[in-house]
């Protein structure tokens, strides 16, 4: 059973809240860690002096204050690029939990309403490879076991015909058997009624 094959998903923004939450909390953390990092170097460096030539002016002064400006507009690129960056990284790592969360969804979904029959075909690199091995594992199990019971409810009505047609051609006890095949009969009509409920693949596997 390959359930997974190689195909490319198109649409890489599949849940957009999730995926757009996570991406906000990366960029989010990469302009903290450059404040941080601000802080800290103004911090340690704040009772030391630079010299600094710049545009061809030569300036003493402490560290910090001389250096600011260039932590400052070398820290917002790193935030501008690196954040797009980030960005970009942290869309293909979420598109490959978002992807099985929504093929998970979809067929949860067709599940409630009766249909076990899709199966949920996840990418090499996608993640919830297990957990789709295991619904998937399920459904076949329970296709298995509806199609059995079908193939018995079935002989059920065949043997409850043949019975019933037999009482009647002897005459022995028609009258008196005859009600409580009629109740096998409808009772194994409901449990046909209740088997088609489902949609299911009605093979052996």
């Amino acid at each position: 059973m390959n359930t997974y094959p190689q195909f490319k998903r198109l649409n890489y923004f599949i849940n957009k809240e999730f995926q757009g939450r996570y991406i906000f909390n990366y960029f989010l953390l990469a302009i903290i860690g450059s404040i941080v990092f601000i802080a800290v170097f103004s911090f340690f460096s704040s009772n030391t002096l630079s010299i600094v030539y710049d545009n061809y002016h030569l300036q003493i002064g402490l560290t910090p204050g001389l250096l600011f400006k260039k932590i400052l507009s070398t820290q917002w690129l790193f935030v501008v690029f690196g954040g797009g960056i980030v960005a970009i990284v942290t869309l293909i790592l979420t598109h490959r939990v978002a992807g099985p969360f929504y093929r998970f969804e979809k067929t949860l979904d067709e599940m409630l309403k009766g249909d076990i029959s899709k199966k949920i075909i996840l990418r090499k690199k996608d993640e919830g490879k297990e957990l789709a091995l295991k619904i998937n594992t399920f459904n076949y199990m329970l296709q298995d076991k509806l199609s059995t019971m079908e193939n018995f409810n079935a002989q059920i009505a065949v043997s409850s015909l043949h019975l019933k047609k037999a009482l009647s051609d002897s005459e022995l006890g028609v009258e008196r058997f005859g009600p409580l095949l009629n109740e096998i009969l409808d009772s194994q009509k409901n449990i046909q009624a209740m088997i088609n409920s489902y949609t299911f693949t009605r093979e052996k596997f």
